[in-house]
């Protein structure tokens, strides 16, 4: 949990702040030195309660169950909720862009692969062998597309 201070910044000081923080992550010239100005500015849990918000937006927006994500994302099924009560039928700038992903092939194909890590537990749980080979077998038929 992020720890801040109950001390308000008045709105200009926090137009400012928020400039300056838009203006160091415009630096990043690629994925990798995003991710280290990332790593420089926040905490690993903070990192891990970003990535864990824009992942439960995700699942949200394709249509996966609060429980199921709260399962395993290992998230509160209340904040689950909240995330969707906060962007249940809303067109929002961040919504936009994962649209935009969520219509990216490849992009799309990097999250259906990262979700069947999560979800398809082969041997746990009755079917997910299945689940599991036909997942294999799209990501084959991908990679001769591909080539």
């Amino acid at each position: 949990m992020v720890n801040l201070t109950k001390q308000y910044v008045d709105e200009k000081k926090l137009i400012k702040i928020n400039q300056l923080m838009f203006e160091i992550l415009n630096k990043a010239d690629d994925k990798d030195s995003f991710l280290s100005i990332i790593k420089d500015i926040l905490s690993p849990p903070e990192q891990l309660m970003v990535a864990k918000r824009i992942a439960i937006i995700y699942l949200l927006l394709k249509g996966v169950d609060h429980t199921t994500i709260a399962k395993y994302l290992k998230s509160s099924r209340a904040t689950v909720a909240k995330f969707s009560l906060l962007f249940y039928e809303k067109e929002t700038k961040l919504i936009g862009i994962i649209g935009e992903l969520l219509n990216n092939e490849s992009i799309n194909h990097f999250f259906e692969d990262l979700f069947a890590d999560i979800f398809i537990s082969p041997g746990l749980k009755i079917g997910h062998w299945q689940m599991h080979w036909d997942h294999k077998r799209r990501q084959r038929d991908r990679e001769m597309v591909d080539t």
